[in-house]
């Protein structure tokens, strides 16, 4: 089950309804309100919203230092894929390792074999049992994702709209929605513990949700570029490649 006291559990207990945690609710009723109601709100709480802007901007300044700094990392990860009912649709485990720019090795080792390369240009999808390998251009799969986050050394402020959720069981939580409406993501929220991730948890635009859940964590890793280059098995077809 989704970590406890997590976003995901928040948001999706009233997803049927509410599609957005109750900051996000907030910062939407704000947006679309009167011009007069705006200028009261204004009026009346500029202070003590003063206050809460600096206060919700340090721990968001820490993630976006944390963000800009990762340079590499390697670590384990289990992720599960809940349906629109928080009913769980299976549990996959494995590794990843990333390096920057743009480099990343994401492998599942069960419950079926399972690769995506990253080499600096391209992805590689490589599915062990269909003997096939998917290649797409890198900026077409990792927009709006975490990967985008994590690969990207740019400013998050670039790819996604950031709101901090407050501490759960020691992890510090942030909320982050995709700019661009071609995000398969309709928010990503990263939890952030001590100098390490904990967690990741997406949430789909059909209502789905997955969280992914990590450890063993150990950030500057100096990874050699050569490790980050696919060979194509012999017999194996290869999908998208335009050489």
């Amino acid at each position: 089950m989704p970590m406890q006291n997590s976003p995901y559990n928040v948001s999706r207990a009233s997803a049927a309804t509410e599609p957005y945690p109750d900051a996000a609710k907030i910062f939407a009723y704000v947006a679309f309100a009167s011009g007069a109601m705006l200028l009261t709100v204004f009026l009346f709480l500029m202070p003590r919203t003063a206050l809460a802007d600096e206060a919700a901007a340090e721990p968001i300044a820490t993630l976006e230092q944390f963000i800009e700094s990762l340079d590499s990392f390697e670590a384990s990860f289990e992720q599960t894929l809940y349906d629109t009912d928080d009913q769980p649709l299976g549990k996959s485990v494995g590794t990843i390792k990333l390096k920057r720019p743009a480099r990343f090795i994401w492998k599942y080792s069960s419950p079926e074999p399972q690769l995506i390369l990253a080499d600096g240009e391209r992805i590689w999808m490589y599915d062990e049992d269909l003997d096939q390998v998917t290649v797409n251009d890198i900026d077409d799969r990792i927009n709006g994702t975490p990967l985008q986050l994590l690969m990207n050394a740019g400013p998050l402020s670039d790819g996604f709209d950031i709101e901090t959720l407050g501490k759960s069981d020691g992890i510090d939580w942030f909320g982050l929605t995709p700019i661009t409406q071609s995000s398969d993501f309709e928010q990503v929220f990263i939890g952030l513990q001590g100098a390490t991730i904990a967690a990741f948890e997406l949430r789909d635009n059909f209502g789905q949700a997955t969280q992914i859940i990590i450890s063993d964590f150990e950030k500057d890793i100096q990874f050699d570029d050569a490790l980050f280059t696919f060979d194509v098995p012999e017999g194996v077809d290869v999908i998208g490649l335009d050489e």
